[in-house]
């Protein structure tokens, strides 16, 4: 009964998992547009008779270094939801795991029902279970710093407008 247990409950975090991961790709989709607006903001704004296309400067520092840290989040935020399919490792790792959709893709579908119901999900289950972890963690990282960022060369880029 406890192996069950074990395997019910690994199955629920490997679920809890997916939902967090998800809500790391939504919380990047949002960062990513929140950041082309501010600079398709600032482009609109940069105008020879626009407020940014009058600055001269420390205030042309300010605002060139707010848009590059608003860019290099932009990109963070892009690293957040690249998929990681690790397509090698997978092709190698295939034969010892049928947890990953990567894995399953290389099985013979006999097989793979044969080894279903033979085989404990357990260690499988727990590998994934790392694996997604170290995704998720990554993705949360990079929607954070993405923000820290954005956030960063937005300040500059206030200080700039108005400062000037």
């Amino acid at each position: 009964m406890a192996e069950r247990d074990a395997v019910r409950d690994a199955w629920q975090i490997h679920t809890a998992l997916t939902d967090l991961i998800g809500k790391a790709d939504g919380k990047a989709s949002f960062a990513l547009a929140i950041e082309s607006a501010a600079l398709t903001a600032i482009l609109a704004m940069s105008g020879p008779h626009e407020p940014f296309g009058r600055l001269e400067g420390l205030w042309v520092a300010l605002l060139r270094a707010g848009v590059v840290l608003i860019c290099v989040g932009g990109l963070t935020a892009v690293v957040a939801v690249l998929p990681r399919l690790w397509a090698g490792p997978a092709d190698r790792q295939w034969p010892r795991n049928h947890i990953y959709f990567g894995h399953l893709r290389q099985w013979d579908p006999r097989l793979l029902a044969q080894r279903l119901s033979e085989e404990d999900p357990l260690p499988a289950l727990a590998r994934q279970i790392v694996i997604m972890s170290r995704i998720g963690w990554l993705k949360h990282r990079c929607v954070q710093w993405s923000l820290v960022l954005a956030t960063t060369g937005a300040i500059l880029v206030v200080l700039a407008r108005f400062g000037a």
